[in-house]
């Protein structure tokens, strides 16, 4: 009798082990199966995330070796008005591009020009219209300028056929913001304005006149200061518009962004 009573113990011994065996075996088993399901929940998840497309004139500047200025200077402002209606043309001519690309030694050289503006003032700043500006966008500004007649548009627009240094990412036209105020000095006449006041070259004769400040006069002054420190200079007929290079020198250096 007290043998198969300790039989009885001995056996029931082990079943309670299998059983607590095949419990845990079923706890892994299910913890395996949730760690699995929420896997291929985060993969679902994963590639479901929306990749910021880029816009295909962006890419179309990349692949051209083109650099965003602010990844060479983050300091320097942009208000890239080509990709709004507030221009001239009042057409938004850049679609989903929101950046503005230089060649990269421009954009270097557009940095050394922030740092020596924000030597004079810490509180101010270069503030970018516009850099690159591939010629198929020239092409469209040349069209719907085309009741204008030929002498007198490219005064307002450089013909897509001779390619312009904005064509290579050679040019930029910007102004100075004041970071305090948020507000832009005064030049005496606004961005792409077609009057001849914006005219550095008939500075004098308004000066003379009035209709040019000395404080307009003075601000000019310091945004073309700024920028020839760093390797650029004006334009006669627009205030905003800087070169880096001749467009001899930039055809030999680079292609045009088509």
């Amino acid at each position: 009798m007290r043998v198969f009573s300790l039989f009885c113990l001995v056996a029931l011994f082990f079943s309670c082990k299998q059983n607590q065996k095949e419990e845990s075996n079923n706890v892994a088993i299910d913890s395996i199966v949730q760690q699995n399901n929420e896997t291929s929940t985060l993969d679902t998840i994963d590639s479901k995330k929306v990749v910021p497309k880029i816009d295909t004139l962006e890419q179309q500047i990349i692949d051209a070796g083109l650099i965003d200025i602010q990844s060479v200077d983050s300091t320097i402002k942009i208000d890239l008005r080509y990709t709004t209606k507030n221009n001239f043309m009042k057409m938004d001519l850049y679609g989903g591009l929101n950046k503005i690309y230089l060649q990269k030694e421009v954009a270097e050289r557009l940095s050394k020009a922030q740092s020596s503006l924000k030597r004079k003032d810490s509180n101010l700043t270069l503030l970018v219209y516009d850099g690159v500006r591939p010629r198929s966008v020239q092409q469209k500004m040349w069209d719907a300028l085309d009741t204008i007649p030929f002498n007198e548009r490219i005064k307002f627009v450089s013909n897509p056929k001779n390619g312009s240094l904005h064509n290579y990412g050679c040019a930029v036209d910007l102004t100075i913001m004041n970071l305090k105020t948020g507000e832009v000095l005064d030049m005496g006449a606004g961005y792409d304005d077609l009057r001849k006041i914006a005219y550095p070259k008939h500075e004098a004769a308004f000066l003379e006149s009035g209709e040019l400040s000395k404080e307009q006069f003075k601000n000019r002054k310091l945004l073309r200061s700024a920028m020839k420190k760093g390797g650029f200079w004006v334009l006669s007929t627009e205030w905003w518009h800087f070169n880096a290079f001749t467009r001899e020198k930039a055809k030999e250096l680079y292609d045009i962004v088509e």
